[in-house]
């Protein structure tokens, strides 16, 4: 795509609404550990977030936290004793490492971080432009399904550290993210040599996401009947075997709040799910292969599971379904400031 089209550049200082409030809320940890690695294992265990902390640094002194959001006590240990938040596993990690000369600025939103990770300048040459790229990293806590961000954001408002208005590119298309990361640039014209910083970036990310799954069980030596949670009602259709392979035929149904999703989507939906057989004495089984198919607001799939050669599959197995609920669109707001520049 050409330059001057991606930077179709437009004023950001125009009056915004602000967004409305995340509608996921954040976990909120506690810990009254006196070291850096003892408040690190503390919030692993309350959250599941494995949290690495390098054994030269564990010992460091840090306060306590008290019904903090997960982020901000991060944030919070980590400035206290010198860090700073590093991701690990597309974000579904985190480590803290020596903050060193490390100069990110960070803004969060609920269970949402943005970061300011890199600032770029490039002159260019044909257009006669000199623009910014700043690189943004939204990032989550792990336990929600996201399903669709846009690839980069609405800015509301840009000016350098002497307040004059900086001018940004629109927001994009959507993408699907994996893990609980997602990377985006920002181009910003208007930055002179008389700049030192960008003193405020201000804007949001429009958001697709569940709160949480939703999990349904059917015993699959009768007929259950369809069941229904938080709007979402699901049934197994069809149960049948086939030689030594088991086939479940599951559908189910969300209700009209569900946004709405492109056909290239729809996939993203399913994404999040977990399907498994579970059996007496604490036996599971995960599918050998799944084809699942969305239609507007309605999916169906059929799962393949390979029989129990001992005691095959009959009263006291269930078929143990998770399914996202019904997703939300919302903004996650960030607030930037003093980002350094190059």
């Amino acid at each position: 795509m050409h330059t001057g089209f991606i930077l179709a550049i437009l004023a950001t200082t125009a009056a915004a609404q602000g967004p409305a409030p995340v509608p996921l809320p954040a976990w909120r940890v506690s810990s009254d550990k006196a070291t850096i690695g003892g408040a690190a294992a503390e919030l692993t265990r309350q959250t599941g977030v494995p949290i690495a902390v390098a054994p030269d640094v564990a010992e460091k002194p840090c306060p306590g936290v008290k019904a903090a959001p997960f982020w901000d006590a991060l944030d919070r240990l980590a400035a206290a004793a010198d860090l700073r938040v590093s991701l690990r596993d597309a974000g579904r990690a985190v480590e803290l490492l020596p903050k060193g000369n490390s100069r990110e600025v960070a803004s969060t939103a609920g269970p949402f971080r943005v970061v300011a990770r890199q600032v770029t300048g490039r002159a260019l040459l044909a257009e006669g432009l000199t623009v910014h790229d700043v690189q943004l990293d939204l990032h989550w806590e792990r336990r929600y399904p996201v399903f669709r961000v846009d690839s980069y954001p609405h800015v509301t408002q840009a000016t350098d550290d002497r307040g004059v208005a900086l001018q940004a590119q629109s927001a994009g298309a959507k993408t699907q993210p994996t893990g609980a990361l997602h990377s985006a640039s920002v181009k910003l014209g208007g930055l002179t040599r008389e700049a030192k910083r960008i003193g405020v970036l201000k804007g949001y990310f429009v958001v697709t996401a569940s709160e949480k799954l939703l999990p349904f069980r059917f015993d699959v030596a009768k007929k259950a009947a369809p069941a229904t949670k938080d709007g979402v009602t699901a049934a197994l259709t069809t149960w049948t075997k086939d030689g030594n392979t088991w086939v479940a035929e599951v559908e189910w149904a969300y209700p009209p709040a569900l946004p709405e999703f492109e056909s290239f989507e729809a996939a993203a939906l399913v994404s999040a799910n977990e399907v498994r057989l579970e059996g007496p004495g604490g036996k599971s089984v995960a599918p050998e292969s799944r084809s699942e198919s969305v239609t507007g607001r309605r999916v169906s799939a059929t799962y393949y599971f390979k029989a129990d050669g001992t005691t095959g599959v009959g009263p006291g197995w269930a078929l143990a379904l998770d399914v996202a609920a019904t997703p939300v669109e919302f903004r996650v707001p960030f607030d930037l400031r003093d980002v350094v520049l190059p």
